[in-house]
């Protein structure tokens, strides 16, 4: 198929994607369906736009609005190679390096968007690998230590590989951190200890065959399969009971120390009068938050990761996210749709810059205008 390389070298160029690795190393129509398998999953049926105060809709909505999930796919690589990036331990994730030496971009994606930057390019050089026998599963992901990130990125993998039918024999993750919520989900969803493998920056294998699915949710679009799959292991086959006292919650980032709202307590005072309770996601566990989330009737937040757990809430739950105009990410108005919530969204203070503007200042706080805030959340309970 490919000359051996040099394998303790960094890749030499890249793949863009699994699925260009696969027509440059088969011909045979067959040999592709054996070693590239592709989902057939609908597209995103947008029901309705945000509820909000300004008459026209922001045009990061609009986008949503106009997008689609990612096509999802899972590729079999016989002689394929995972190594750990460079940097801290922290960050380490893992890189899908083809047999021919190349780095696969779009299973090994980082955040910064251009394959040329990626990381791994710049470890010196490798160990040799080390060898794996049988079908190796990669579930690693460049930003699993983010809740959302986990969960849409890490955890529907184990799906796509559930579909496909293949035995798996050892499935290789990063935690970025070993955080409870990564040892608890992956229980639940029933990964056993033994079969799990951690990549840090000493990791570099070879395996007999490494099975390689698509990442479902890092481009801010969470698609319905993956919503429902993780809706029915971490909620429905739980058995979750409702709890009350839950039924109008604020999710606050006050200790998280980006994108807070600086004058929370002022908001706090005019939620309490509608009965709102505080709930910070990271205090309590998975269970917990589905618990919490499912018996929600009444959603207000900041934009954060705590939202991901909008996944778990019943259809017709009311969702309020609050954004600083610097930084407006529909990707919570976009998993509200797929689970049937009633979404709005307001803006803090501060200028609004056009699309040719925007600058991604993902952590910039918030300043909320109170009565426009309180104008709104009557709005969406009265509606």
């Amino acid at each position: 198929m490919f000359a051996n390389p040099d394998q303790t070298i960094p890749p030499q160029g890249y793949y863009e994607s699994a699925w260009h690795w696969i027509s440059a190393a088969f011909s045979d129509p067959n040999q592709i369906r054996q070693h590239y398998v592709k989902f057939d999953f609908p597209d995103t049926v947008f029901r309705q736009e945000p509820i909000r105060l300004d008459q026209a809709l922001h045009w990061a909505f609009q986008w949503a609005m106009q997008s689609k999930p990612l096509p999802q796919s899972l590729a079999i690589i016989p002689g394929g190679r995972l190594a750990g990036t460079s940097g801290p331990a922290i960050l380490t994730h893992g890189a899908v390096i083809s047999p021919d030496n190349k780095l696969i971009w779009d299973v090994s994606f980082e955040f910064h968007g251009n394959p040329f930057l990626h990381t791994i390019f710049s470890r010196p050089q490798f160990p040799p690998p080390t060898y794996l026998p049988g079908s190796i599963a990669v579930l690693t992901s460049t930003a699993s230590g983010n809740y959302y990130h986990w969960m849409f990125d890490t955890l529907p993998k184990i799906d796509l590989l559930r579909r496909s039918g293949i035995a798996i024999d050892k499935y290789i993750i990063n935690r970025q951190g070993h955080l409870p919520f990564q040892h608890e989900t992956l229980a639940v969803i029933g990964i056993p200890l033994h079969q799990l493998m951690e990549c840090d920056l000493a990791t570099h294998i070879e395996a007999e065959r490494l099975v390689v699915p698509s990442l479902p949710g890092y481009s801010g679009h969470p698609p319905k399969w993956a919503c429902d799959f993780l809706r029915q292991e971490l909620l429905t086959k739980r058995g979750i009971p409702p709890i009350s006292c839950y039924e109008r919650i604020f999710i606050s980032r006050g200790d998280r120390g980006m994108r807070i709202i600086v004058n929370e307590p002022e908001l706090l005072d005019v939620l309490a009068a509608y009965g709102f309770r505080i709930v910070k996601p990271e205090q309590h566990s998975v269970y917990e938050q589905a618990q919490i989330f499912s018996s929600a009737q009444v959603i207000v937040s900041p934009h954060g990761a705590g939202l991901t757990n909008l996944v778990f809430c019943q259809p017709g739950t009311k969702v309020l996210e609050i954004f600083s105009p610097q930084y407006v990410n529909p990707l919570y108005y976009i998993l509200s749709n797929q689970m049937e919530l009633h979404y709005s969204y307001l803006l803090g203070e501060g200028p609004q810059p056009a699309p040719e503007e925007y600058r991604h200042v993902f952590d910039d706080n918030i300043t909320v205008n109170i009565a426009a805030f309180r104008t709104l959340l009557e709005k969406v309970l009265g509606g």
